[in-house]
């Protein structure tokens, strides 16, 4: 029998909890500048699983810098840079790379299928056609088979162009670089990529090649659109902290209510100076003498 079970099929309770629980959670050393380094090293090129774990090492400073390139296991060249990565950026876009992820994706996915049908009912076979029928459905898909398969392939394609391995686990697709993009910039990013995808195939919109200088043209209004979405960004954010600062204005505004009757009994100090009899004798309370002042009128008086 298993050690984690018991009888009846019940799972073993592991143990207690620990004895010392963290009282807060571990905060970083704000001078260092190894993790200023840590923090703002980028985290793209893996799949959604592999980002959380990077970030996770940030958090609690597990994360550990390359000090040389790494070895890409598919071109055996050195030329990795990122952390806790397995494969280039260069290899991750590679056929190669997505067709062994396509690959395992699919063994799995076949193994989860045939246990599925083990657990479900045989589906009941289709009525079959009568011969007229039979013969009009192969005509109707002999006329409409070719441009659906023509537009599939094309279709195929540019969305394998898109595609990346997750450079850690090579299991997933990477997550885009437009993944945490907003829904108010949608349909820019949508524009580049029909932009990149021109690039790529290479062809106008009139059928002919692209001359250099198109090219060049369209990478330039590609970069004017990652501009305008970053500009998007940083007004949005900008929006935000003019909120937070609104909302603590009013809150040192109420927390400033008792500030009103101090200054209130300020300016009653200052009516009871101005009515003071030896002030006026004086002359006000600008013309008394104090510290050195004094002192000088002292010595002035013994002098004379």
């Amino acid at each position: 029998m298993p050690q984690g079970n018991v009888a009846g099929g019940k799972k073993k309770k592991k143990g207690r909890a620990p004895k010392h629980q963290n009282s807060f959670a571990f905060k970083h050393n704000p001078g260092s500048k190894k993790t200023e380094k840590i923090l703002s090293s980028p985290n793209t090129g893996v799949c959604r699983r592999c980002h959380d774990k990077i970030e996770w090492r940030k958090k609690y400073r597990k994360y550990k810098p390359r000090s040389q390139p790494g070895k890409c296991n598919l071109c055996c060249q050195k030329n990795i840079m990122a952390a806790y990565h397995t494969i280039c950026t260069n290899c991750a876009g590679s056929d190669k790379a997505i067709d062994a992820m396509e690959q395992r994706r699919k063994s799995t996915a076949a193994a989860a299928a045939v246990v599925q049908s083990s657990d479900s009912a045989v589906d009941e076979a289709p009525t079959s056609a009568t011969p007229n029928e039979e013969d009009n459905d192969d005509t109707t898909a002999a006329c409409v088979s070719q441009p659906t398969e023509e537009a599939a392939a094309a279709a195929i394609k540019r969305a394998r162009r898109r595609l990346r391995v997750c450079a850690m686990c090579t299991s997933e697709p990477a997550l885009s670089k437009y993944s945490n993009g907003d829904v108010e910039d949608e349909h820019l990013i949508e524009e580049i990529h029909l932009i990149e995808d021109k690039i790529e195939d290479g062809v106008a919109d009139n059928g002919k090649k692209l001359t250099l200088r198109e090219i060049k043209t369209l990478e330039r209004k590609i970069e004017k659109l990652h501009s305008e979405i970053k500009e998007r960004r940083r007004q949005r954010k900008e929006g935000n902290d003019d909120d937070d600062d609104d909302d603590n204005s009013e809150e040192q505004e109420e927390a400033s209510g008792g500030e009103d009757d101090d200054s209130e009994q300020f300016d009653a100090e200052d009516e009871d100076e101005a009515n003071d009899p030896f002030l006026l004798a004086v002359g006000g309370k600008d013309k008394l003498l104090v510290g050195e002042e004094y002192q000088k009128m002292l010595l002035a008086r013994e002098t004379r």
